[in-house]
């Protein structure tokens, strides 16, 4: 089953994340944490690794959200004010670079680029939203 997300849903979804990482996840409704559920994996062809049909919902009240969600395991190749290269490995080890649209804040891509930690990246929606770890 391959989802179907329009812009505005999309905007929904990155304003749950600030740039930084920090306070994010609050609910847009009553600013309550919110959470992600990970349900089930989505044959996704195109994608070297595994999206997982997902819920974000808030621990509080009946706002929820479904997205398409994965985590990649890599370092920062490259990046501009929109798009960010991830160099990593695939599920079956071979070296992959990924391409995505991010919400991320250009001086934390800077750091992560000249420091070539490996770090988690959650991607979702195809867009990646957040730095784990």
């Amino acid at each position: 089953m391959k989802t179907q997300y329009n812009k505005k849903n999309m905007n929904v979804v990155a304003g749950l994340w600030n740039k930084k990482g920090e306070e994010s996840m609050n609910c847009p409704e009553c600013g309550s944490k919110m959470v992600m559920v990970q349900i089930e994996p989505i044959l996704d062809e195109e994608n070297a690794y595994v999206p997982y049909d997902s819920i974000i919902e808030c621990t509080k009240c009946a706002y929820k959200i479904r997205t398409e969600s994965f985590t990649i395991l890599g370092c920062v190749k490259n990046f501009d004010l929109k798009k960010l290269e991830i160099a990593s490995w695939s599920p079956s080890g071979s070296r992959v670079i990924s391409i995505y649209e991010h919400i991320l804040d250009y001086d934390l891509l800077k750091q992560l680029k000249e420091s070539g930690e490996l770090k988690e990246f959650l991607v979702v929606n195809k867009q990646v939203v957040q730095v784990i770890g």
